[in-house]
């Protein structure tokens, strides 16, 4: 049980110019005696039936509690829910790559971890995922296994490794041509391509795509319709990879509304072919139903289409020790205290984290009136400066929870992810 309740005193706030400082005065919430009736363990969650798409959110990208959320949801859904499908806010090549490997492929857990995207992953917590799903495959029949499939667009060597090994199965010959290229027009490190080389990148890409599309019957049935389908998209995220970057100027809007296209690609997949369901997982500003801030659009893009079919499960802390990046070259925890009344009442319960849905909390219960009007929240991305240490609304929302979820999940104190390497 985590009791320790941090009070931010004026004393503080004028004393807080160096780095590490506390944040701003709160006050302690008051406590809400029909809490623990109104949440049940993480692990005993549950979904409408109605339900297609099942979002995850996470309040930070720095702490291994909501690393581990994942895999406990995603086991319950799997084991008391048709999902089959994850989707991650990952790189799509890199999680193709770990997708082979959950399903018989070759490497490690740790090996296939490393290439999910981003540092953060690169964690102990991640790598259970992933070798969960991996020994999950080896006993389950057929039409009940599980796949991985990566949303993002922001990187470009784990497809170009993809297709690379690909071509080495289906075409040597073209596995020899192809992997030069490749190596001419991308560099053989991230992000190392010449920008004046934008038009003949993008004509390569539609290419090696032609040829995919052309021998597609062919190439199914050597290496089997799942991995083709991971193949060609990687092929085209690549050129949307380029775009992204040279077109579109880093937009998050068109990031964000390619994450949804690919979100809606597995969806496809996985209804059509497997018959089952998908979660996402990713940060809470990108899955919420609507937007909640100027820079994410994932989560409303999705619920304007899907309606009743997305499900959107936020996720927040009152007390974090979030790993954040501090320079180039290391990470450093800092502590931040979001002031959500519902996360504070969460220290009082014996558990790690408490899963509330909205639908099912009684309108003559408090709790009701708190989560249909503006309340506080933590909102953490992957950037460290010391005007978000000590400015609460650099890092809170002020939103209402059932505008913005379905259900949340909450935890009083978090603790920090520890990455393997900062490489």
């Amino acid at each position: 049980m985590k009791k320790a309740v941090i009070i931010i005193t004026a004393l503080a706030v004028a004393a807080a110019g160096a780095v590490g400082a506390a944040n701003f005065l709160h006050i302690k919430p008051e406590k809400l005696d029909t809490f623990a009736a109104n949440v049940r363990p993480s692990e005993e969650l549950t979904v409408p039936e109605t339900a297609r798409v099942i979002a995850l959110g996470e309040a930070t990208h720095g702490n291994s509690d909501f690393q581990q959320l994942k895999l406990t949801v995603f086991k319950r859904l799997v084991e008391t829910t048709n999902v089959r499908g994850l989707i991650l806010e990952g790189d799509m090549g890199g999680c193709a790559r770990a997708n082979e490997y959950i399903n018989g492929g070759k490497g490690t857990a740790e090996e296939v971890t490393r290439k999910l995207g981003y540092q953060i992953y690169r964690t102990d917590d991640m790598c259970e995922l992933i070798q969960w799903m991996h020994d999950y495959n080896e006993t389950a029949p057929d039409e009940d296994k599980v796949r991985l499939y990566g949303a993002d667009i922001q990187r470009d060597m784990w497809s170009i490794e993809l297709i690379k090994g690909f071509y080495e199965e289906v075409s040597a010959d073209k596995y020899a041509e192809y992997s030069v290229r490749f190596d001419e027009l991308f560099g053989t490190e991230e992000d190392s391509y010449d920008k004046a080389d934008y038009d003949e990148i993008v004509s390569f890409i539609d290419e090696v795509g032609a040829d995919m599309d052309s021998q597609r019957t062919d190439y199914e049935a050597a290496v089997g319709k799942d991995r083709f389908e991971n193949v060609r998209r990687a092929d085209e995220m690549l050129k949307c990879y380029m775009e992204y970057r040279e077109k579109e100027n880093f937009s998050s809007k068109y990031r964000d509304t390619k994450m949804k296209e690919n979100v809606e690609w597995a969806l496809s997949i996985e209804e059509n072919d497997h018959g089952s369901r998908l979660m996402l997982s990713c940060h809470n500003g990108h899955m919420t139903k609507n937007q909640s801030s100027m820079n994410t659009f994932m989560g409303k893009f999705l619920y304007d289409e899907l309606g009743e079919g997305y499900f959107a499960i936020g996720t927040d802390f009152y007390i974090s020790n979030d790993d954040l990046p501090v320079g180039s070259d290391g990470r450093e925890v800092h502590k931040f205290i979001s002031d959500d009344p519902l996360a504070y009442q969460a220290g009082e319960l014996e558990g790690d984290s408490f899963y509330m849905d909205f639908s099912q909390v009684a309108e003559d219960d408090p709790i009701y009136k708190i989560i249909n009007k503006p309340m506080k929240t933590g909102s953490l991305g992957e950037q460290y400066n010391i005007l978000i240490q000590n400015v609460k609304p650099l890092y809170q929302l002020n939103k209402t929870p059932t505008e913005m979820y379905d259900a949340m999940i909450f935890i009083y104190e978090t603790d920090p992810i520890e990455v393997w390497d900062y490489r």
